[in-house]
């Protein structure tokens, strides 16, 4: 169960906040002050600290960036009295998760804490995510490698195009990491995965008692990427009406919370994505064309993968050492004969379709080698029979090559009994040293 940190100058409240706690099941430790609290994160992190503001000696958001002066990943979650309510709202755009006001409502606090550990959790799932990185030594990849490292440490907008699973966040993760706003966040947002009206809140954020339900004000993503870079996903999925919002936005850096009239001022750089012909959607008036103008300062496309077979040997490597090192699983050795064959398949999922097979493969099979034969329940349509009989006897070669020989294996590969095989065999005059290496053929 989650450990928590309470940190708090008055006895009675840790006391009571701790036993309410631990009566859900957390490891609870305390703290009387800010300092005590500095001494016992430093001998085990938490997972969690609550934290009073106001607080004599060294105040909770004074500990907050002493935590974080530290290098430690630590979600809090202040306490927190309406006057400095403000303080606290400036502090969650640095880092921390929430804050609660006082009185404490500790059945809001147990939903609080449940749902910053889960955000916690997710987060860390994310950093593992992070170290991904475009990989490939094609002639496309190295025209890609060199559009970025050309855009990269300016401020443009950029519009990433390309089909699903080729990797546009990847690209745009790449962007950040060589800007100006590197050392910002980078916030990624697939505008598919909301609402219109959810997604407009989402991303300018709320007043409380804009809407029902918002009983507090909430950052949006245009202010938490303040200083960084704003990733959105899917633009084409954003409403008429939003798209109007996103290119004021665009053009004044400034904006209003929903339901506010506050001028809210962020700098943040913009990189784009879609997987839709953006144009014709303009052409049909279901997209603006004044935004994809603003966004569409830098196109950059990234390649299917068909587009790009030469780099399917340097992949799969990639993915198994990722797959084999998150599963502690000992890597297998790769098959020559394997990437060929990977490589006469179309990939209409791209990179993400490759990813997840070697992954398959791996879970499943825990082979000690990486064979064709491996791929015949997986991916069947790399075994499909020619049509024509010309090029069935390049098939059974190829079948009996896959197979080593094993003439049982490759009338399974393409889908025959065995006596039929050994009639096609006879039929072509299939010799064995044409399908076998010349130091096993007889």
């Amino acid at each position: 169960m989650a450990a928590i940190l309470i940190v708090d100058d008055k006895p009675n409240i840790l006391k009571v906040m701790g036993a309410v706690l631990a009566r859900e099941g957390y490891i609870i430790d305390t703290a009387s002050d800010g300092r005590e609290a500095l001494t016992r994160v430093s001998g085990k992190r938490p997972d969690l600290i609550i934290t009073d503001i106001q607080m004599p000696g060294l105040s909770g958001i004074e500990l907050f960036h002493a935590v974080c002066g530290r290098g430690l990943d630590v979600p809090f979650i202040f306490i927190t009295a309406y006057a400095s309510v403000p303080e606290a709202v400036s502090t969650i755009k640095q880092g921390a998760i929430d804050y609660l006001t006082k009185p404490v409502d500790y059945a809001e606090l147990k939903r609080t804490i449940r749902r910053v550990l889960s955000a916690a959790d997710e987060n860390r799932c994310s950093e593992l995510s992070e170290d991904r990185f475009l990989v490939g030594s094609g002639e496309a990849m190295k025209a890609l490698y060199a559009r970025i490292e050309a855009v990269a440490p300016s401020a443009s907008s950029v519009l990433i195009r390309g089909e699903n699973g080729t990797g546009k966040e990847l690209v745009a993760r790449s962007l950040h990491r060589s800007s100006r706003f590197r050392e910002g966040p980078f916030i990624p947002v697939n505008c598919a995965a909301f609402n219109a009206n959810l997604l407009e809140s989402e991303l300018f954020g709320y007043e409380a008692g804009a809407f029902t339900g918002a009983q507090k004000r909430k950052i949006g993503f245009f202010e938490t990427a303040s200083g960084g870079t704003l990733f959105l996903d899917e633009i084409s999925e954003t409403s008429p009406d939003l798209q109007i919002k996103l290119l004021r936005v665009l053009q004044e850096k400034a904006f209003s919370r929903v339901g506010g009239t506050e001028l809210v001022r962020a700098d943040f750089r913009l990189i784009a994505a879609t997987n839709r012909d953006i144009e014709a959607l303009v052409s049909r008036g279901l997209f603006r064309q004044d935004l994809y103008y603003r966004l569409n300062v830098v196109p950059i496309a990234v390649p299917p993968l068909r587009n790009r077979f030469e780099d399917v040997g340097e992949l799969v490597a990639h993915f198994v050492d990722r797959v084999c090192l998150k599963e502690e699983l000992p890597a297998p050795q790769i098959d020559e004969d394997f990437i060929d064959l990977l490589r006469t398949h179309r990939w209409p999922g791209n990179v993400r379709e490759l990813e997840n097979l070697i992954e398959r493969l791996i879970v499943l099979y825990r082979p000690a080698r990486l064979e064709p034969l491996q791929l015949f329940s997986e991916v069947p349509e790399l075994f499909a029979l020619p049509q024509t009989e010309g090029t069935e006897r390049d098939a059974l070669l190829e079948a009996l090559r896959v197979t080593r020989g094993n003439k049982t294996d490759a009338a399974k590969i393409l889908g025959m009994p065995r006596r039929t095989l050994y009639n096609k065999l006879l039929r072509f005059s299939i010799r064995e040293e044409e399908f076998l290496p010349i130091d096993t053929a007889r």
